[in-house]
């Protein structure tokens, strides 16, 4: 019983950390799409780059919020609005 429960949590442990590498290079996607939009922006780009560096920004970082709530199963919705109340009662 013991070398199946060991088995067992090595393969957890291999599940965890191949979410959490999915969860790094979204991340890492995201950065760089962010890095490319601030040089667009120092090397004062064109109309239609900066909206394609913009919206791959945006797209970027969006992906990665709901790739990390879908691989570590946080219900982003719930944590969205528990956010937006957060905020909202700051500023009243």
């Amino acid at each position: 019983m013991s070398a199946a429960s060991n088995a067992a949590a090595s393969e957890s442990q291999r599940t965890h950390r191949r979410k959490w590498l999915w969860i790094k290079l979204a991340a890492t996607a995201a950065l760089l799409s962010w890095v490319a939009l601030g040089a667009g922006i120092v090397m004062d780009a064109g109309t239609t780059a900066m909206f394609v560096l913009a919206t791959l920004a945006a797209v970027t970082t969006e992906g990665t919020i709901w790739l990390a709530a879908l691989l570590l199963g946080v219900s982003a919705y719930q944590a969205r609005r528990r956010l937006w109340e957060t905020i909202r009662s700051r500023m009243r």
